[in-house]
């Protein structure tokens, strides 16, 4: 009798779970830049200041208790569609321009001319002020972010209030002893985590390829017992 094919039940199973293992395979090549992106960024924050736009002048907006707000993320600046955008500057506690940004407060409506508005801008960690500059490249608003900087410039490294060499290198430049030069270890951000993405595709459909082939190839090898057996010599003494 010989060894019995693989039913149509069977291979449709087979067939599910590789389908199943490929597109879980994919899913986690497509996730893991992610998620380490999201690892890498864990500490980044970004401001988003409340105004009131009124025919080219700026106000903090008086419906808000504060001024603007902290917010945990990357800073994505705006995309901007108008030639004369406005700008502005963070200002940190030494009277440097620590970063800048440009918005536009009409946000592509040229019909706007009055209302609520919200302009994101990059997180500073020693942050005195956001100064605010019209098309004609003139101040016309101030907003004090102090109260939202944990690093003060003042050459002192409070680990109290989260100083350290990396978030405020300008009062923790001398707190720590530098660290020995290692080779850093590759990352999944980036071209890296793509690449190490693909490696584990590669590895996984040829692991679900292996296991496929294996189990066909069980099915369909007939079992050694169905093969005729060879007949008994026979035994000494015994005639034809």
């Amino acid at each position: 009798m010989n060894n019995p094919q693989p039913t149509t039940h069977n291979r449709q199973r087979l067939k599910t779970v590789i389908i199943t293992g490929l597109l879980s395979l994919l899913a986690i090549g497509y996730w893991l830049p992610a998620y380490a992106d999201t690892l890498d960024n864990k500490n980044s924050f970004y401001y988003v200041f409340r105004l009131y736009y009124d025919n080219g002048q700026l106000n903090a907006d008086r419906d808000f208790q504060f001024k603007y707000d902290i917010i945990p993320g990357e800073y994505v600046a705006d995309s901007i569609s108008t030639e004369f955008p406005y700008r502005g500057e963070i200002i940190n506690m030494l009277g440097e321009v620590a970063n800048h940004f440009v918005f536009d407060p009409k946000q592509g409506d040229i019909n706007f001319t009055k209302g609520k508005i919200s302009v994101k801008a990059p997180y500073v960690a020693d942050g005195e002020k956001a100064v605010f500059f019209d098309q004609q490249n003139q101040a016309i608003l101030t907003i004090f972010v102090s109260e939202s900087s944990f690093c003060n410039d003042d050459g002192i490294c409070d680990a109290d209030r989260g100083e350290d060499s990396l978030s405020c290198p300008k009062d923790c430049k001398q707190a720590l002893p530098a660290p020995p030069v290692v080779t850093p270890a590759p990352t999944a951000s980036g071209s890296s985590g793509i690449w190490l993405s693909i490696v584990y595709l590669v590895v996984g459909l040829l692991l679900l390829g292996g296991l496929w082939w294996f189990v066909k190839r069980r099915r369909s090898t007939p079992s050694l017992s169905n093969f005729p057996q060879p007949p008994m010599p026979p035994s000494p003494g015994s005639t034809q």
